[in-house]
């Protein structure tokens, strides 16, 4: 698969996600950290046990704004039981609490792409082989690489799961993340163009492409975000159909990290009270995403996370912010 290069030059403005501009070199060492928590919704059937985990961890953390990627394979699968649907539908809805955001999460259900009239693609997935018709009798795609599909048909699976988000109850977000991070020049294009703002797919390939090393993913993660540095601010990128603002996921991915790694890069983003606030200039977001199809796993990596993020920012006198709430306002203050 031919994948084109996103050109990210050096001489970027650096973005704050209220939207304000910032300049890196100028930066405080007290500057705010802007926390991107991020619930992953990737389409697979909820579970008690995943759900149970969620309530537990929104009563230990009630300060914490979460940014909700929704993937609308939700609002498109056919089931034999509507009902089914509709109670998905609804504790994803009651999921989103006072000051979370709902946005996007872009991968490739064939309900998905047929929904939005595209004719869908088996293949290349991230693994590097193509569905099977068997795979594919109920549902399918979620390994799909968005790359697959030309310009004109993102822009249709965009334009329509913005609309079955606002029809459904979730507004209309300007917000997504591309699952994979295989986020090409023409999906962001095609987002913009579909009233996409922000995009949170970017990430520093060392910090997936160890794991990755196997599978044909890797290398296109190594070719889209190869000027992508683990302390990357968020940037102004140009796309074909206008600006995009270009989060980062740098961070946490407690689905991957052990709390190890979780300690060394809380240690660069935020520092410590023996060695102090890292130098200025460094980047101030936080990516912390969890999928909820694991959520019981991964919760304790979660919730130790964020205590320590509690504790050093105590420390080293750092505020906290959270990409959520500041959205949220910037979008409100634009209307």
């Amino acid at each position: 698969m031919r994948v084109t290069r996103l050109k990210i030059l050096l001489a970027v403005v650096a973005l704050s996600v209220g939207g304000q501009v910032s300049f890196a070199m100028g930066q405080d060492d007290t500057a705010p950290l802007d926390i991107t928590l991020a619930a992953i919704w990737e389409g697979e059937s909820l579970s008690p046990t995943n759900e149970e985990a969620f309530v537990k961890f929104r009563q230990n953390f009630t300060a914490a704004k979460i940014v909700h990627f929704i993937s609308p394979v939700y609002l498109t699968r056919a089931v034999r039981n509507s009902r089914v649907r509709d109670n998905e539908r609804q504790k994803i809805l009651e999921s989103i609490g006072k000051g979370d955001l709902a946005g996007i999460y872009l991968n490739g259900w064939k309900s998905i792409t047929e929904s939005a009239g595209v004719s869908f693609r088996n293949n290349p997935t991230f693994w590097g082989n193509s569905l099977s018709v068997r795979q594919c009798l109920d549902d399918c795609g979620r390994e799909v690489a968005l790359t697959a599909y030309p310009q004109d048909e993102l822009r249709k699976i965009i334009r329509k799961s913005r609309t079955l988000f606002a029809k459904n109850g979730f507004g209309s977000p300007t917000i997504m993340q591309v699952a994979g991070h295989a986020a090409g020049p023409e999906v962001l294009a095609a987002a913009v163009a579909e009233g996409i703002t922000h995009d949170f797919s970017a990430v520093a390939p060392d910090l997936l492409s160890p794991r990755l090393y196997r599978y044909p993913l890797r290398q296109q993660l190594l070719a889209l975000w190869a000027g992508v540095g683990p302390l990357m601010p968020p940037i102004e990128l140009k796309t074909a159909s206008g600006p995009l603002v270009q989060m980062t996921a740098n961070g946490i991915h407690t689905e991957l990290m052990n709390e190890t790694e979780i300690l060394s890069r809380l240690e660069a983003v935020m520092g410590s009270a023996e060695n102090g606030p890292p130098k200025a200039g460094a980047t101030r977001h936080l990516f912390i995403g969890f999928p909820m199809e694991t959520l019981a796993i991964s919760l304790p990596k979660l919730e130790f996370a964020l205590q320590e993020i509690f504790k050093r920012s105590s420390e080293t006198k750092i505020p906290l912010r959270w990409t959520a709430e500041n959205l949220s306002k910037a979008s409100a203050n634009a209307h």
